[in-house]
C-alpha cells in the first residue's frame, strides 16, 4: 500500500491475507486448514519500519546499514491460512493482562492509537468473557495482540494467531463494534486450535465462533443484547441466500464447492445458521449440559482439523452418558443432522430471537410511519436514552422494510427527534 491508502499518510504498509487458500502465494506448502505446522520466518525491512507475524518475534537485528532483520518462530502448530504478515509505521502498546496471565495488546499506526487505546481498554474484561466458555483448554499462545489496519482494509477482522487483523470501522467511540474483537478471540478455540478440515465444513469455525462470541455478548452486555445481535445475524443470512438461491448448496452449512474458489462460498450462512444448529441443540440439552459438552469437544479435539461427523460423534455420546436412555434418544431423534448440514436455505427449525426491546425498536419506527410526520411517538426519547447500537440498526432497518411509506417529511421529523 502507499502511504495515501494509510492512515497516517506517512508511509508504504504491507499486510497479508491468506484465508482460505492464498497461503500459496507465500509459500510453497499443503495450502489447506486439513494441514497444521509450526513455521518459522526472516523478515528484512528497512530500520524506520515496524513488522510483525502471527509468531513470536526472537529477535531483531541489523542486516545492513539501511535494513533490519526480524525473525519469527510460531510456537504453535497452526494452518496455512493463519500466517500473516504485517510491515508499516507501526506501534504497539499494552491493554493489561488477562486473568489467565495472557498479555494483551494493540498495534496500529501511531495517529491512530489514541483511539484504537482508549477503544479497546476493556480487551481484557472481553478476553476473560471468551476463557470463560472454555475452561478446560488454555490459551495456546504466549500472547494475544490486535491489529488495526489501514481504512482501505476491506474485511471486519481477521483472526490471526497473536496478530488479530480488524477493520478501523470497529473504532466508533462508543465501544459498541468491540464484539468484533469478542469474534475473533474466540476463534483462538473455535477455529484456530479446533479448525475444519475442509471448507465444506466451515461453519465448524465460524458458526461455533459467533456462539461463543453471543455467549461472551450475553455475560457481559447481557441475553437482550445477544439475542438482537443474533436477530440481526439472521437477516444477513437471509440476503446471503437470496444472493445464491434458497436450493443452492451455497445455502447449506456444507457448500459443494468442487473446484470453486472456496471463497466464493463464504458467507454469512456458517456464521448465522451454525450458530442457529448450536442454538436449537443448546435448546435441548440446556445451556450448563451443552456448555459441558462444548468444552469437552474442544478440549478433546485441540489443534487438530475435523469434519462435522466428529462433533455429532461428541453430541450423541455425550447425551448418551449424561442422559437415561430414554430421554437420550428422544433427544437425538429431534436432531436431523443431514437436514441441518445439507439442507439449503432456511433452517429447519426456526429460532425466534426477538426481545421486548427489539419489538418497541420496530414499533416506534412504524409509529412514526402512522403519524406522518405531525407528531412524534410518546416514547421516541428511548432510542437515545435506552437503545443500545443494534437496537438503532432495528429501528432503521425497519423504517427500510417500509421505505416506500416513509416520505421526506417523515424523515425530516425523525432527523429532528433523533
Amino acid at each position: 500500500m502507499t502511504p495515501a491508502q494509510t492512515h497516517d499518510h506517512t508511509m508504504n504498509y504491507l499486510y497479508s491475507q491468506c484465508e482460505d487458500i492464498a497461503c500459496r502465494s507465500i509459500a510453497p506448502m499443503m495450502d489447506t486448514p486439513a494441514v497444521k505446522f509450526h513455521y518459522s520466518a526472516k523478515v528484512r525491512a528497512p530500520k524506520e519500519y515496524n513488522v510483525f507475524m502471527s509468531a513470536v518475534k526472537t529477535t531483531v537485528e541489523a542486516y545492513n546499514a539501511t535494513f533490519n532483520e526480524s525473525i519469527f518462530v510460531s510456537p504453535v502448530k497452526i494452518q496455512s491460512y493463519l500466517i500473516a504478515l504485517a510491515v508499516g509505521d507501526l506501534e504497539q502498546k499494552s491493554l493489561g493482562t488477562s486473568e489467565g496471565g495472557v498479555p494483551i495488546g494493540v498495534i496500529t499506526e501511531p495517529g491512530m492509537m489514541a483511539k484504537a487505546e482508549a477503544e479497546f481498554k476493556n480487551l481484557a474484561v472481553w478476553f476473560n468473557a471468551v476463557a470463560i466458555y472454555f475452561p478446560s483448554t488454555k490459551y495456546p499462545w504466549p500472547q494475544y495482540d490486535i491489529l488495526v489496519l489501514p481504512p482501505s482494509f476491506p474485511m471486519g477482522g481477521m483472526e490471526n494467531p497473536m496478530l488479530t487483523f480488524v477493520s478501523p470501522t470497529v473504532i466508533v467511540g462508543d465501544k459498541s463494534q468491540v464484539f468484533v474483537a469478542a469474534h475473533e478471540m474466540a476463534h483462538s478455540w473455535t477455529g484456530n486450535s479446533v479448525t475444519c478440515a475442509d471448507w465444506s465444513n466451515f461453519w465448524l469455525n465460524e458458526g461455533f465462533t459467533v456462539f461463543a462470541q453471543r455467549k461472551s455478548s450475553e455475560l457481559i452486555d447481557g441475553l437482550d443484547f445477544a439475542k438482537v445481535s443474533a436477530y440481526i445475524g439472521n437477516q444477513t443470512a437471509y440476503s446471503s441466500m437470496e444472493g445464491y438461491g434458497y436450493w443452492n448448496s451455497y445455502s447449506s452449512l456444507h457448500p459443494n464447492i468442487g473446484k470453486d474458489l472456496p471463497d466464493n462460498s463464504f458467507s454469512t450462512v456458517p456464521y448465522e445458521k451454525g450458530f442457529q444448529f448450536l442454538y436449537y441443540i443448546q435448546s435441548l440439552l440446556g445451556d450448563k449440559l451443552f456448555g459441558d459438552m462444548i468444552d469437552e469437544y474442544i478440549h478433546e479435539n485441540a489443534l487438530t482439523s475435523v469434519k462435522w461427523q466428529v462433533f455429532q460423534a461428541k453430541v450423541e455420546s455425550f447425551v448418551d452418558a449424561h442422559e437415561d436412555a430414554k430421554t437420550a434418544r428422544e433427544i437425538k431423534a429431534k436432531i436431523d443432522w443431514e437436514a441441518w448440514v445439507y439442507g439449503p436455505g432456511l433452517a429447519p427449525i426456526q429460532q425466534d430471537f426477538t426481545t421486548p426491546l427489539l419489538l418497541e425498536s420496530q414499533a416506534m419506527a412504524e409509529e412514526y410511519i402512522t403519524l406522518q410526520g405531525l407528531s412524534s411517538p410518546a416514547n421516541y426519547q428511548n432510542y437515545n436514552s435506552k437503545y443500545y447500537s443494534n437496537l438503532k440498526v432495528i429501528f432503521i432497518q425497519q423504517l427500510v422494510l417500509k421505505e416506500k411509506d416513509v416520505g421526506l417529511v417523515i424523515l425530516e421529523k425523525i432527523d429532528a427527534d433523533l
